[in-house]
């Protein structure tokens, strides 16, 4: 009975993730709709780029009146917290070349943070190879659904899809954030909540990351 509570877990959580995932891919085609982009090109940009705030911050730009360098370059500034995500899954990604660049494509927030909370390497690879598929299907699903939508509903704010990924996406991992990443977790969402309506769409939760200088200060008191 334990061994199926615990196979079972990780497939329910990636689905559920899978889940929220689609939901935002939805109000990502429906703002890339709005703001005049091909529905092709949606499509393909969620199949190859499979980053969602990155998109969302782009088009966002894009559809704010912004220059097309200036949404490139702040997709790129928020893409680069995946050199740490990557640093992260370096641990456990398959060994032979091919295979680990293949698989580095699957590399984000909601992969690895779902492989960390695994105990063994072998565990861990797994359930990011889960998480990972459900969402490279979810996301590109989740835009063209999106792209059909849009020809209906032109304005996607009206739906509010977008708060649905943070709040499912939290509500899975509450429960595997161990206490002393508690303080940290706490601290970088006060600063992210604090900062969003000042600060560029995408950019509040890498500012955010300043959470961590609170687990900093603590090994510093402990030594």
């Amino acid at each position: 009975m334990r061994s199926s509570n615990r196979t079972a877990s990780p497939v329910a959580s990636a689905i559920a993730i899978a889940t929220a995932v689609l939901v935002v891919g939805v109000a990502y085609g429906l703002t890339a709709l709005a703001a005049g982009f091909p529905p092709w090109l949606v499509i393909l940009a969620a199949i190859l780029v499979l980053s969602a705030s990155s998109e969302l911050l782009f088009v966002g730009v894009i559809a704010a009146g912004g220059l097309p360098g200036v949404a490139v370059a702040a997709a790129l500034l928020v893409n680069l917290r995946n050199i740490v995500y990557g640093i992260s899954a370096s641990s456990f990604l398959p060994t032979p070349r091919i295979a680990r660049y293949l698989t580095a494509h699957l590399v984000n927030d909601e992969t690895v943070a779902f492989a960390l909370t695994q105990q063994k390497p072998a565990q861990r690879l797994a359930a990011f190879r889960m998480v990972g598929v459900a969402i490279l299907i979810a996301w590109p699903v989740g835009a063209a659904i999106g792209v059909l939508v849009g020809y209906v509903v032109p304005d996607p704010a009206h739906l509010g899809l977008d708060a649905a990924f943070p709040a499912i996406f939290v509500a899975i991992l509450s429960g595997c954030i161990r206490r002393s990443a508690l303080a940290p977790a706490a601290a970088g969402a006060t600063i992210a909540a604090a900062l969003t309506p000042f600060v560029a769409t995408g950019l509040a939760p890498i500012l955010g990351l300043a959470g961590l200088l609170t687990s900093v200060r603590k090994r510093k008191n402990r030594a």
